[in-house]
């Protein structure tokens, strides 16, 4: 069998195994169906399965729920042959995604699972609860884990076309948070409710972050790794420093060598590559179709095109001023104004693209650079893309020009979040502007205060 003849019918075989088991079929005969056909498989080969279900109208949700179940039929056949040096280097993103990884399955399986059977045996030990309670409590804080691989590798995934996996992996890590989250709850309720529904519930939650970790590393690592350059990873290391981790120290500062970035440059992409690159193309192509052909924004002599009342003056290359109706500001001012801001700003342009976020330090909400140029829909988690699209097409529509939202977030700020469609002069829609605004201290104000003092 020629090798191109045996790559399509091995994809065909992973499509057909992966329909069997979403139509019902016996997990032990999808086992029999893989055994039969495969010693190995690649993670690209699964990723592209999963597209082609997605792109032949299965729901992503389906492919979520059934997740672990594909997991368990490929687990122990999956390649995973890295020889990327770099990925053992503390404070590269995947040691320390690694690290993390370590220390919560250490969490797991030496403490919180084993006190758990404790506490079940011997109920009137106070001290068994209070562990488990402590436990929880740390096993929540994989909030930050995923965040970062949410905020940083996903987009990274988009940018190679590995569009799929991100869509899954995120519905499951929400899923996840919210089984934590329960079984907080249930450690904390008084009277405690039934033990066995404790039981059930920390061993759920447990048993999904170990699938979880499973998925990071067999998979989605050695899936990045085939596509991903050194400066890539570089960019996420740089991402990572405003954000948190989990039940680790803050890393040391990773940087690519310079031959690693030299390697860069004369890196050839492998088969997979490739492939998931001119899946990448076909899909911007499509988008384009799918958005209509760009205004023009550049004038004869190929300079940017400006309003007549808003405009960027430089008259030497050091001092940038922008004339506004109401008065000028340089670059380095209104940078700074729009970080003294008390909200945090995200600019979504007419094409549904990510294109400015303020910066501000410690938001409600982390944005990375790697978010610059990504659709809007894909920095969401499944769970609120049907919420996400339809103020889209509102606002593309004209249905609607503002939305708001507000609600607690960590049982102890209250966050006010408004969507603002923007046009212009003369009513072309130009985009949408995300506010996010901490507005507990707010809530709380009572008289007056007139003076300063």
């Amino acid at each position: 069998m020629a090798k191109k003849d045996e790559s399509v019918y091995r994809q065909e075989k992973i499509v057909e195994i992966l329909n069997f088991i979403h139509q019902g079929g016996d997990f032990e005969i999808a086992k029999t169906m893989f055994n039969e056909t495969f010693e190995h498989v690649d993670v690209a080969e699964i990723t592209m399965a999963e597209r082609q279900l997605i792109a032949n109208g299965l729901d992503p949700q389906e492919i979520q729920n059934l997740c672990n179940v594909h997991a368990a039929v490929f687990k122990g056949a999956i390649s995973n042959d890295s020889q990327t040096p770099a990925f053992e280097k503390p404070g590269h993103p995947v040691a320390t995604m690694k690290l993390e990884n370590m220390v919560i399955t250490s969490l797991i399986e030496d403490e919180l699972l084993p006190v758990l059977k404790k506490w079940q045996q011997d109920g009137q030990n106070p001290t068994y609860l209070e562990r488990m309670r402590q436990a929880l409590k740390d096993l929540a804080t994989i909030d930050y884990h995923y965040n970062r691989k949410e905020s940083t590798l996903f987009p990274l995934m988009d940018k190679y076309g590995i569009t799929a996996p991100p869509q899954v992996m995120w519905g499951v890590d929400d899923k996840i948070r919210d089984l934590i989250k329960r079984a907080n709850s249930l450690v904390n309720q008084e009277p405690l409710p039934d033990k066995y529904e404790i039981e059930a519930a920390v061993e759920e939650a447990c048993k999904e972050v170990t699938e979880m970790i499973f998925k990071e590393e067999a998979i989605m690592i050695p899936m990045l790794d085939e596509v991903a350059k050194a400066s890539d990873w570089q960019l996420v290391r740089q991402d990572e420093e405003e954000m948190r981790y989990t039940l680790i120290s803050k890393p040391i500062m990773w940087r690519p060598t310079t031959e690693e970035l030299a390697q860069d440059a004369n890196k050839e992409p492998s088969e997979i590559a490739q492939q998931l690159n001119e899946m990448a193309k076909n899909l911007a192509r499509q988008e384009e179709l799918d958005e209509g052909l760009e205004e023009e924004r550049v004038n004869s002599d190929g300079s940017e095109k400006s309003s007549p009342q808003t405009q960027v003056v430089i008259p030497g290359l050091k001092n940038a001023e922008i004339s506004f109706p109401s008065g000028k500001l340089s670059l380095t001012e209104l940078t700074a104004v729009l970080k003294a801001l008390p909200l945090e700003l995200t600019f979504v342009d007419k094409n549904d693209r990510v294109k400015y976020f303020t910066g501000n330090p410690n938001p409600l909400f982390p944005r990375t650079r790697s978010v610059l140029g990504r659709k809007v829909f894909n920095c969401h988690p499944p769970r609120a893309l049907p919420y996400v699209k339809k103020i889209f097409a509102d606002f593309h529509a004209g249905k609607e020009t503002k939305v708001t939202r507000w609600f607690n977030l960590h049982d102890s700020v209250f966050v006010y979040i408004q969507y603002l469609a923007l046009h212009d002069e003369a009513g072309n829609y130009l985009g949408c502007l995300e506010t996010v605004q901490d507005i507990t201290d707010l809530r709380n104000l009572t008289g007056e205060r007139r003076r300063v003092e």
